[in-house]
């Protein structure tokens, strides 16, 4: 999978994440239209009518943002980007579904931690379960690489064992389950300073979760 590849499927699936945290944290506009933005770049990576049809439906979903018909244009904008990446990438968009969602999850958590720090009046119920998202997908990734339903091979990485590569991934995925658990935890401090240390926790976890993910996409 080519880098251009990851990131399009990577954007693609903030977008669930950018709808559940607009519905159960209420950031103002500003913030869905940052973060449509940076999905939008999509559009650049893979320029077909499906990824031009998933653009437009997101700004629908940011001109009808007071609306309640916002939400069908979020799953409308998912469902073209989903055809459109299945198309890009083919069968192996199966098998690197969950690790490129484990970035996407930690991604979503730091952006809105971000958000946070400039309007501190919005709840952190969004930010707390999808730190705890986080957390849960990253023990199950290391149990699949455990149990060899993600087998990496050494054959990339010519310079070290198959063992010793399986090793170093689960205990990447195991650091990024603590990190997020730790962002989790930190959010249970009522003060400013708890969304402060949980966005840095969520920075922590989102290179781990990257080299996890980009090291066993690349070795499968």
């Amino acid at each position: 999978m080519q880098l251009s590849e990851f990131t399009f499927v990577f954007l693609t699936l903030c977008i669930p994440f950018l709808g559940y945290i607009v519905y159960s944290t209420n950031p103002k506009k500003g913030f869905s239209i940052l973060f449509v933005l940076i999905i939008g770049i999509n559009i650049l990576l893979n320029q077909n009518i499906f990824s031009l049809l998933g653009v437009l439906f997101l700004i629908l979903y940011l001109y009808s943002f007071e609306k309640e018909v916002r939400k069908y244009f979020v799953f409308m904008s998912i469902a073209s980007f989903a055809v459109a990446s299945f198309n890009l990438i083919g069968q192996n968009l199966i098998s690197s579904f969950l690790p490129i969602l484990l970035v996407s999850s930690v991604f979503s958590s730091m952006m809105i931690g971000h958000w946070f720090l400039v309007d501190p009046t919005i709840e952190r119920i969004g930010m707390k379960n999808i730190s705890k998202f986080s957390s849960g997908l990253s023990i199950l990734l290391s149990f699949l690489v455990f149990i060899n339903i993600y087998e990496s091979s050494s054959m990339f990485f010519s310079s070290v064992s198959e063992n010793l590569l399986n090793n170093v991934v689960i205990f990447l995925y195991l650091s990024s389950a603590l990190l997020s658990f730790g962002s989790l935890k930190s959010l249970q401090e009522k003060s400013y300073t708890g969304v402060m240390a949980s966005t840095g926790l969520s920075y922590l976890a989102l290179i781990v979760a990257l080299g996890a993910s980009g090291t066993l996409i690349l070795s499968v």
